[in-house]
């Protein structure tokens, strides 16, 4: 059965922020043996534990890159509409008493917003894909608007931290198809249409049972984006086995999460995303609410 608009939508938000949730658990682990030995193969929510990046976390929680995609959801339920200035003023104030892993992007631009940089200029030359995955929410918001306004905001939102050739590129990119895929594009081929092709092509360049460890498993964009592409390429069908394949492969596997979760999900609707998942996601409450 074709998933219609309502459940493209919700699909799309639920399934970037519970691919996320499904990778926190062995979140920057580089070693997929040392993945396997310690937690087995990685089905569902886990908490991080005390000696990994996001100590206070618990499972079902979100990594640093999801609660900031969830100040930008919890912005636009506030307001209705895109703003940069006001949602990078509503971004700042999250800080001061934020208690889990700050990154290196946030910092730089925390400090050019302290030395007086606008949302024309707060953002850091950062090439990693966290900051262009976080837009599912305003993918949502924007869905019944034309695709070059939503590929407009991406690019905004996107800059106000990571401002970077790369970054750009794979904002409009992940506007581009998931507005698409929200219109019931099929997958593959909506990725071909999209995807920048230096990334296509090593996507499909890579082979064998780690390929993920060739592409690159680290945050930017060049090693990000094409692991992304071919866990699509080789797992779209099922938004579960994708998933799972993408937590395993460790390394940045939440920023890789964010992303992969949001396109699978535009393109298969909330029903393909299994049921012990949507429940048990913690900021399901406000997932549900939005963006009514």
């Amino acid at each position: 059965m074709t998933p219609d608009l309502s459940s493209r939508i919700a699909g799309m938000l639920q399934g970037s922020f519970i691919a996320e949730s499904i990778s926190l658990g062995v979140h920057w682990i580089y070693d997929p043996a040392l993945i396997l030995k310690k937690q087995g193969r990685v089905t569902g929510y886990l908490a991080p534990g005390a000696e990994s990046y996001h100590p206070h976390k618990q499972a079902g929680d979100q990594g640093h890159a999801g609660d900031q995609a969830l100040r930008l959801l919890t912005f636009l339920q506030r307001e209705r509409r895109w703003d940069a200035t006001a949602f990078l003023a509503d971004w700042q104030a999250m800080w001061p008493t934020y208690n889990d892993y700050v990154d290196k992007a946030t910092k730089g631009t925390l400090a050019n917003l302290e030395a007086g940089a606008t949302a024309a200029t707060s953002g850091v030359p950062s090439d990693e894909l966290a900051g262009p995955a976080r837009i599912a929410p305003l993918m949502a918001l924007l869905a019944d608007q034309a695709e070059s306004e939503a590929v407009a905001a991406a690019i905004e939102q996107t800059v106000v931290t990571h401002r970077s050739p790369e970054a750009i590129e794979c904002a409009e990119f992940l506007a581009r198809a998931t507005h698409r895929l929200l219109q019931g594009g099929e997958l593959q081929s909506v990725i071909r249409d999209t995807a920048p092709a230096w990334a296509l092509q090593a996507a499909e360049a890579a082979t064998g049972s780690d390929a993920i460890g060739q592409l690159g498993r680290a945050c930017p964009v060049p090693q990000a984006l094409p692991a992304v592409l071919w866990l699509v390429l080789h797992h779209g069908p099922s938004f579960e086995t994708a998933t799972i394949e993408n937590a395993m492969a460790g390394g940045d596997n939440c920023a890789r999460a964010l992303v992969l979760g949001m396109l699978l999900g535009a393109a298969h609707g909330l029903e393909a995303i299994p049921a012990a998942w949507r429940e048990g996601l913690l900021a399901k409450p406000l997932l549900e609410r939005f963006p009514a």
